[in-house]
């Protein structure tokens, strides 16, 4: 049996909120994508924060790492879509961590955009996992979870190789 830990990015609450939901029904450690140097409390502030390192290919450091990473075989990683893709604070996350051969779950929440170019650009920072399709959880409303902890369940079932 598998182990997952879902790794989150969450400025609002709002994806923080969903990740302790899904960690509560699978039981999955949890770990917070917190960087280094806060994001503005002022939406519109932390708007430009997040373009300017978009438009600059910044990655944004992180606080901290998990422990024992070598120990999971899923990684699901939730974060808010921003500027049409992930914060690049997730592609330093995915960047600065030996993730060779796990399954990635990716899963966004949004106010209207869609997941955009997130999946490629998690691929591409990433190319030695293996990445599942996201998961857009905004889209599915009251069934993220319980969708989200199936996918979660299903992969932690299957036989190692």
């Amino acid at each position: 049996m598998s182990k997952t830990l879902i790794a989150y990015f969450s400025r609002t609450g709002i994806t923080k909120a969903l990740a302790r939901a899904v960690s509560v029904k699978t039981g999955s450690e949890l770990f917070a994508i917190n960087p280094a140097k806060t994001y503005s409390s002022s939406y519109l502030v932390a708007i430009g924060q997040a373009k300017m390192e978009h438009l600059k290919n910044e990655r944004p450091l992180i606080m901290g790492k998990p422990h024992n990473l070598e120990s999971f075989d899923n990684i699901v990683i939730m974060f808010p879509i921003w500027w049409f893709t992930c914060p690049n604070i997730i592609l330093s996350f995915l960047e600065e961590n030996r993730l060779t051969g796990k399954n990635i779950i990716p899963v966004c929440t949004y106010g209207s955009s869609g997941k955009g170019s997130s999946e490629q650009d998690m691929q591409n920072s990433c190319p030695n996992a293996k990445f599942l399709p996201c998961i857009e959880a905004t889209g599915l409303k009251n069934d993220a979870v319980q969708t989200i902890a199936d996918t979660i369940l299903k992969l932690e079932a299957e036989p190692q190789k």
